[in-house]
């Protein structure tokens, strides 16, 4: 009987160990995508805390065109080549059936543009035209993959452009990452000397002009942080499957600190208004728990 008594107690002690040491924005996050019923991946760097939920491999959609951003920046700075710079794009470079604003304010070509401008279009307004004419000026997708690889990140995936996503569903699923290594590259790249400041400063800028995703991530934020990121949204599969859902970037509060967080939803039944929902849900809990509450 005190055997037994004895072996409750341990594993009573125990239990109540585990509870106190479980992280509770981890927590808060599980209970959330549980709840929603959706696979959802969640990473969140605050200075050299962070945390992660459903951490696994996921697809990255327009997310890598961040990663092209890097490379193309930290080619330019190898050249010598400055932003002014201008590019020649000829009918063969550019794809009508992509999802474009570019071409819509350049319908006939060739034109000219600078890679300023093919940048701000790639990031800014997720251009897929402008993200393949960077990708190959800056070496394709095996020496994107090869960067990142260098970088330390070498669970990323780098194995298709946009045009070859927009021609099969299922290579959708190619290019992929965890979403730590989103975050955590976003945050090498805009904090340390990957990139010169003067490009860490336009990439920045041309984050926070991103006009897609305002329902996500930003969203779950109140009026008056700074917050610069890049989204990724997929097609359906036959079966009315969401691949990828997934919005990603830095959030600088009034107090003038920085947190990174990446949400990636994958293969979600719901439509794009409650995957939307949910970054949001997910924004507002992180930025609550990093505002009002002692962290661990």
């Amino acid at each position: 009987m005190k055997l037994w008594t004895s072996l409750c107690l341990f594993l009573l002690l125990g239990a109540t160990a585990f509870a106190v040491r479980e992280n509770p924005l981890e927590s808060r996050l599980r209970r959330i995508i549980r709840l929603s019923n959706t696979d959802a991946g969640v990473a969140v760097i605050s200075g050299s805390r962070n945390w992660a939920v459903g951490n696994r491999k996921r697809p990255l959609l327009s997310v890598f065109k961040f990663f092209i951003a890097v490379q193309t920046l930290r080619q330019m700075e190898q050249t010598g080549t400055a932003l002014n710079a201008k590019l020649t794009v000829e009918e063969n470079m550019t794809d009508a059936n992509m999802y474009s604003p570019m071409l819509k304010k350049h319908p006939r070509r060739p034109f000219e543009i600078s890679l300023a401008e093919l940048l701000e279009y790639m990031i800014a307004e997720s251009d897929n035209n402008a993200a393949d004419i960077l990708l190959k000026y800056s070496g394709g997708t095996g020496q994107l993959e090869k960067f990142l690889h260098d970088l330390g990140f070498s669970g990323i995936d780098i194995r298709v452009n946009e045009k070859q996503m927009n021609q099969k569903a299922e290579n959708q699923y190619l290019n992929q990452a965890a979403p730590s290594d989103v975050a955590g590259l976003i945050k090498l790249v805009l904090e340390k000397d990957v990139l010169s400041a003067e490009h860490r400063k336009f990439l920045a800028d041309i984050m926070i002009k991103t006009s897609t995703g305002a329902d996500k991530i930003k969203l779950g934020l109140p009026p008056g942080v700074i917050f610069g990121h890049k989204t990724g949204s997929s097609s359906r599969t036959a079966d009315g499957i969401k691949i990828a859902d997934n919005d990603a970037g830095f959030v600088t509060l009034t107090n003038g600190s920085t947190y990174y967080i990446a949400v990636m939803i994958t293969e979600s039944k719901h439509d794009d208004r409650a995957n939307a929902a949910l970054a949001a849900q997910i924004s507002q809990t992180v930025y609550n728990y990093l505002t009002t509450e002692k962290t661990d």
